[in-house]
């Protein structure tokens, strides 16, 4: 029997995929199943692909392949998982800016830039953007870039106050939650050191974390690109 060498295994998976795709896109066809509706559930709404795929009573796969035949693109696997805990985003990042807002924008991540940090929640590291300092200008110039440049939500801001063994925690929780415009339930536990203070208008050091990975990873790359332009800016002149 003569060999057929223009025949082998890779031809015959080429083939089954080639069938197989259409059938996909028969069955998906037949549901109506446009791309506008896969954005609206996919990237609007956040459904996942098991989500899609029950509303439309099919499988996964499918979904997938639809996607894919659209031009779609899938969420990878750090993204699926942080979609899976923030359903409803906490931040609206503000475009367009005004000469105003540039300013805050740029004097809030230079701030960040000197006394920033990523915060360390659980055994992840960098998970928290947290702002710290005890000059209560400072610290309301960040709150306000947090609210009107990153559209944060009120509430998802944390404070956390660091204070010497012999001072007043209540009067200080007090105090920072009327100068920052932060009602004391967003106050977390006061932490006291060991030291004694001395000085009557020291009033405590503030953290302000918000516990969000993009949001703090978005700033990182605006301060990335902050760095670029100031380091353009020196060599020029």
């Amino acid at each position: 029997m003569k060999e057929n060498k223009g025949f082998n295994v890779s031809n015959m998976v080429e083939i089954k995929q080639l069938f197989a795709d259409r059938k996909v896109m028969q069955m998906l066809s037949s549901k109506n199943i446009s791309r506008e509706s896969l954005e609206e559930m996919y990237y609007k709404r956040k459904n996942t692909l098991q989500q899609i795929a029950t509303e439309f009573d099919t499988c996964i796969f499918s979904v997938a392949r639809l996607m894919d035949q659209y031009g779609l693109k899938r969420r990878n696997s750090s993204e699926a998982t942080y979609n899976r805990f923030n359903k409803e985003e906490c931040f609206d990042i503000k475009g367009n800016l005004n000469s105003k807002e540039k300013l805050l924008k740029k004097t809030a991540l230079t701030l960040y830039w000197c006394e920033g940090t990523g915060d360390r929640r659980g055994d992840k590291k960098n998970t928290t953007l947290a702002f710290t300092n005890k000059d209560a200008n400072m610290l309301r110039i960040w709150l306000k870039f947090l609210f009107e440049i990153c559209g944060l939500r009120r509430d998802k801001v944390r404070i956390r106050i660091y204070l010497h063994n012999n001072q007043d925690g209540i009067r200080l929780k007090k105090y920072w939650s009327e100068i920052l415009d932060i009602p004391p339930f967003q106050f977390e536990n006061i932490s006291y050191t060991d030291k004694i203070s001395t000085k009557e208008d020291y009033n405590g050091t503030v953290k302000i974390k918000v516990h969000n990975l993009k949001l703090y990873l978005i700033v990182k790359n605006w301060i990335g690109d902050l760095k670029k332009q100031l380091l353009e800016e020196c060599q020029s002149g």
